[in-house]
């Protein structure tokens, strides 16, 4: 009798096990089975390889944070990954035999292969086992976190065709679209998401957060940051756990302080505080609220003590350096400009915790120093934070911004420097004396200070202080070890020595250099401003400063002319790279006042005056555009004014020509004082004619002939400025690029050759120039017009016929934190 029941057992069991047989029982046995037998131990291997991602992903609070599937996967695929997988096909057990077990990813695939390969009960063209659908749906999922985007549309397409009507649809259609999306196919894939997006009611409550943060992220992605708002705030509205909404709400307040919302932001930050998500995203989130900072709406005063408060507890002490960065940035905002100086400088003597942060404090101390007018320490800072920061993305950003600084740096010096010396020469000959008396009385002091300073450095490293506080890193009393055997004791001696001296750069007296970080910087002002640097064995001689003030009227006016250049081109540069309307508009009116020695440089900046405040200030706007069209009415900028549609360069009439083809073959017969003569001439003439861009340029030509480079240069420049927009310009900018850096170009042996003495010895700068053809002067004919890029000259109206340059209100610019 029981031989014969269990004969009975085992018969039922084997009718059970059919996968071609459409019963209630070989149904629900099968999906029991595959649950049991592979899918719970597919699901479980997939959280746990998600777990092991997000404990090892490290945030970049530098960027919005991304919300949707995946995103601690998407830089960290750790598997290595043949696709041997991908093709597996139920019935194919190639796996079985495999003598590496999967793990991760590809365990999750193969668990879910073999689900399929046994317990798929395909009859009639029909799956009657609904789990095959969560196994498509592991493997497509396992396929999208590891990158393999098409691969995974084939299992996730299979779970869409052949089971419309299971629970796994919509998360399945979902993860397509997101394939569809990284995969390349962006039309599509949004249409498909939005649609998702908008089946709200029909979702649970999981599946909408899932869709609401890779929604948030695609529009995030494209830039469409207020669209990004609704589906945010729909994800933390179902966001589950504390983790999901502190993350989602931080996410909120980036877009919101993208968008200008910075009170919206604070709110948000606020949120994530008080939700504890842990230390480090409460620390970003305090700063983000300090970042987020506006004077107007909250007080710099109540902020400060708040978060001062919160780096001293705990485990915050290790984020001292952030925090203190925090109130520094709020300090600038709110113009209290000695607080953001001294916690700029607490910011960086602390111990780094974050390396982007760092960078910011650098960057934010080099803003302070640069609103300050103190450009050579700006320049260095900016240094200081492209070395600091990790990111290519954050270098490229400093480094753009720091070249356009250091070239509007030199310039600053240079009429600085020259206003020095014109004054200094207009002086008599006893109020020089009495001037570099007292100059020399100055450096005597600050060397004597100097050398005190380093004395008492000296003595506080040999005899305590900073030597005691580094040295009790060494005290091994309890171990006979050699204390570089130590890592422990290693490790604290460096932190010790950094926080002493922080970084010091490898080289001679790098302890001195690190207490006095701005000696290297002062001396290269000095440089820039042509004082005389400390070491100089003449400098306290009154001699010998006196001779090198310049006597002759050419050498007066040259230096006056290059001034002019020079400050034009500043003074335009502040407005068009910083948008900085004060300074700038302050700039051009010192150079319009001086006043200029050539008045095409004064109706240059009498001119980007008026652009400056068109449709910014009437008042100023009429007044110089009465200037221009009273005192200037031939000019071109006269005619744009009045009518700004019309392009004022006309073709070259014959007589122009005529007179340029006349001046051109002076040139050729090296008649250069009458070239420049019929220049000077002709400028005159034909103010509005194109061609006067050739008779500039010629005229630079034709002083490279018969005056130094220094001059020649300054001719480049004219023309550059004057008369941008054509060939003649671009050309003399080639040029000065070829003259100034000889060492990037064919043209090696023009410094070499040109030298210009006390004695006036001029050679010829453009012997080595003229064997390139790109570079012999202009010809006759042709068209001049061109497009070019200059990044320093001011816009001429054909530039502002084409693109509108008056930025109304408070615009952003690159300078904006």
């Amino acid at each position: 009798m029981k031989k014969y029941a269990l004969s009975i057992f085992a018969a039922s069991l084997l009718v059970g096990c059919s996968t071609r047989k459409d019963t209630f029982q070989t149904r629900n046995y099968h999906k029991m089975t595959s649950w049991f037998n592979g899918l719970f131990n597919a699901e479980e291997e997939l959280q746990k390889k998600q777990t092991e991602l997000k404990s090892s992903y490290t945030e970049d609070y530098g960027e919005i944070l991304p919300l949707g599937e995946n995103y601690y996967g998407k830089n960290s695929l750790s598997e290595e990954y043949d696709g041997s997988l991908l093709n597996m096909t139920p019935g194919n057990s190639n796996n079985e035999n495999n003598s590496n077990k999967p793990s991760g990813y590809e365990a999750v695939e193969a668990k879910a292969n073999k689900v399929i390969e046994k317990h798929s009960m395909m009859i009639r063209g029909e799956e009657k086992n609904t789990m095959i659908a969560r196994a498509y749906l592991l493997i497509g999922k396992a396929r999208f976190n590891r990158a393999k985007y098409y691969e995974a549309l084939d299992a996730l397409n299979y779970v869409t065709k052949n089971f419309p009507k299971s629970k796994y649809y919509d998360e399945a259609l979902l993860f397509q679209t997101l394939a569809d999306i990284r995969g390349g196919n962006y039309f599509d894939g949004q249409e498909k998401l939005l649609k998702l997006y908008d089946k709200e009611k029909d979702l649970s409550k999981e599946l909408n957060y899932l869709v609401a943060t890779n929604y948030a992220d695609f529009l995030i992605e494209n830039k469409m940051y207020e669209e990004a708002l609704e589906p945010l705030e729909k994800a933390e509205y179902y966001s589950k756990g504390s983790d999901n909404r502190a993350r989602v709400l931080f996410t909120l307040g980036q877009v919101y302080s993208k968008l200008g919302m910075q009170e919206e932001a604070g709110e948000a930050f606020t949120q994530v505080y008080k939700i504890r998500p842990g230390y480090d995203m409460e620390v970003k989130s305090q700063l983000a609220i300090a970042q987020n900072f506006d004077p107007k709406i909250n007080t710099y005063g109540s902020y400060k003590e708040h978060i001062l408060d919160q780096s001293k507890k705990g485990i915050y002490t290790s984020k001292k350096n952030e925090f203190y960065y925090a109130i520094a940035e709020m300090a600038f905002r709110d113009g209290n400009i000695k607080e953001a100086i001294e916690y700029s400088k607490l910011s960086l003597k602390e111990p780094i915790s974050d390396p982007y942060i760092r960078g910011k404090a650098y960057e934010n101390y080099a803003n302070i120093e640069f609103s300050q007018g103190n450009y050579l320490y700006a320049t260095s800072y900016f240094d200081s934070a492209v070395t600091t920061y990790t990111k290519e993305s954050d270098k490229n950003r400093i480094n753009e911004k720091n070249t356009v600084l250091k070239k509007l740096m030199e310039m600053h010096y240079l009429v600085q420097k020259n206003d020095s010396i014109l004054r200094i020469a207009a002086m008599s000959k006893d109020e020089q004396k009495e001037h570099f008396t007292t100059y020399i009385a100055k450096i005597k002091k600050e060397e004597e200070e100097r050398v005190i300073q380093e004395q008492q450095e000296m003595a506080e490293f040999q005899l305590g202080g900073k030597v005691a506080s580094f040295t009790s890193s060494f005290d091994n009393s309890g171990s006979n070890k050699f204390y570089f055997y130590n890592q422990n004791l290693k490790n604290n001696g460096l932190a010790e020595f950094q926080r002493v001296w922080n970084s010091p750069s490898l080289k001679d007296n790098w302890r001195n250099s690190a207490s006095n970080p701005g000696g290297d910087l002062a001396d290269r002002e000095n440089e820039l401003l042509g004082n005389i640097v400390s070491g100089d064995p003449r400098r306290f001689e009154i001699e010998y400063y006196l001779e090198k003030i310049p006597r002759t009227a050419k050498d007066l006016n040259n230096l006056k002319i290059t001034r002019d250049t020079t400050q034009l081109s500043l003074g335009t540069g502040y407005y068009d790279h910083f948008n900085d309307v004060k300074l700038s508009a302050s700039t051009l009116e010192k150079l319009v006042a001086s006043p200029t020695k050539q008045k095409e440089v004064e109706v240059q900046a009498l001119y980007q005056l008026y652009r400056i405040h068109k449709d910014r200030d009437r008042t100023l706007e009429d007044k110089y555009k009465n200037i221009i069209l009273n005192q200037h009415g031939n000019t071109i900028y006269a005619g744009y004014i009045l009518n700004p549609e019309v392009d004022f360069i006309t073709a070259e009439t014959k007589e122009a020509l005529t007179d340029y083809e006349a001046t051109y073959t002076l040139y050729k017969e090296e008649k250069y004082e009458e070239v420049k003569q019929r220049v000077n001439a002709a400028i005159t003439k034909y103010p509005t004619e194109i061609i006067i861009a050739k008779f500039a340029l010629l005229n630079a030509f034709a002083i490279s002939k018969t005056e130094s480079k220094e001059n020649f240069e300054k001719a480049l420049e004219i023309v550059v400025l004057a008369y941008d927009g054509t060939d003649e310009a671009k050309r003399a900018k080639q040029l000065l690029d070829s003259l100034r850096n000889p060492d990037k170009s064919a043209l090696t042996n023009v410094n070499s050759g040109n030298k210009s003495d006390k004695d006036g010895d001029n050679s010829n700068p453009t012997k080595a120039i003229e064997e390139e053809d790109d570079f012999v002067p202009p010809m006759p004919g042709g068209n001049p017009l061109g497009t070019v890029d200059q990044q320093f000259s001011p816009q001429t109206p054909v530039q502002n016929n084409k693109k509108n340059t008056n930025n109304k209100g408070n615009s952003t610019n690159e300078w904006d934190r």
